[in-house]
This record gives structure tokens, C-alpha cells and sequence, in this order.
């Protein structure tokens, strides 16, 4: 039976083909890259860049008859996978910091300014401000205020 299962995936896919696909979705995903400015598009082109370098691997793994292609394929998707979650948990930051994912807007990431962070509040939970006092020597204490920290009202958080 493993016989007739190693025939059958030999000749479902020549092997001369495949790397035909693989150089196709190679060059797919530079294209994305080199032509796109959404960070999500060229995330997606990126994955697919290394999804052609699987298959080539796997290929070739197939050819040799030797199944360590295999295996650094599979440890290669798994480092695929947490490269996924850090780089779109980077994106939906840089998305709720700046409001775009456009590469050009994004490409200067020196800090600005926003003002205080509004921090989530409960329903029905008293409104807290976090930070310093304002005095400016930005050691957070409550500088002349006897103690008493410094609250700023709504409207000037704005």
C-alpha cells in the first residue's frame, strides 16, 4: 500500500512544476513588497515568499530523498506563525498610534506627542488621571500642590 501512496504522490505534481510555482509565488510576493505601502499587503506578500521557499524546499527535499528539507520546513512554519502574531500585534499598534497602515506615514517612528493616555475605564468607576503633577521636573511627585496631586479637568484633556 505505501508503495502505491509513493507513486501516486510522486507523479501527482512533477517536480520540475513545482518549482515552476514556487518561483511564480517567489516572484508574486516580491512584487507586493517592492510595489505595495500597506504594511498588511506587504506582511501577506512576505508569508507568501516564504510559503514559495517551503514548497522549493520541500521539492527538493523530494528529489535528494531525504526528509531534512521536510523537517526545516516544518520548523519553518512554526517560526512563520509567530512571526505572523508579532508583526500584526506591531501593526494594530502602530495602526491605533497613528491611524494608517501606509508605510510612508509610519516610516518615521521618532515619538510625538499626543498628550496624557487615556487609560479604559469601567462603567460606574471614578475617572482617575495618571501622570505627573505638571511642575516640569518630571519626577512625578505632587510638587506644590501640599501633596495633593495635580488634576487636570476633562475639557483640557480634549
Amino acid at each position: 500500500m505505501s508503495a502505491l501512496l509513493d507513486s501516486v504522490l510522486a507523479t501527482a505534481v512533477p517536480l520540475d512544476r513545482a518549482l515552476l510555482l514556487a518561483a511564480v509565488l517567489f516572484s508574486i510576493g516580491l512584487a507586493g513588497v517592492t510595489s505595495r505601502r500597506n504594511v498588511l499587503i506587504m506582511l501577506l506578500s512576505v508569508e507568501i515568499m516564504l510559503n514559495a521557499a517551503n514548497l522549493a524546499l520541500v521539492t527538493f527535499s523530494k528529489v535528494h530523498g531525504d526528509p531534512t528539507g521536510q523537517v526545516f520546513v516544518f520548523f519553518a512554519m512554526t517560526v512563520a506563525a509567530a512571526e505572523v502574531a508579532v508583526g500584526l500585534a506591531i501593526v494594530i499598534a502602530v495602526y491605533r498610534l497613528r491611524r494608517t497602515t501606509d508605510v510612508g506615514e509610519v516610516a518615521a517612528l521618532h515619538e510625538i506627542d499626543y498628550g496624557p493616555v487615556r487609560y479604559p475605564q469601567l462603567e460606574g468607576q471614578p475617572v482617575h488621571h495618571h501622570g505627573s503633577s505638571g511642575n516640569g521636573d518630571g519626577d512625578g511627585d505632587a510638587g506644590e500642590t501640599g501633596g495633593q496631586p495635580a488634576v487636570a479637568s476633562e475639557e483640557a484633556h480634549g
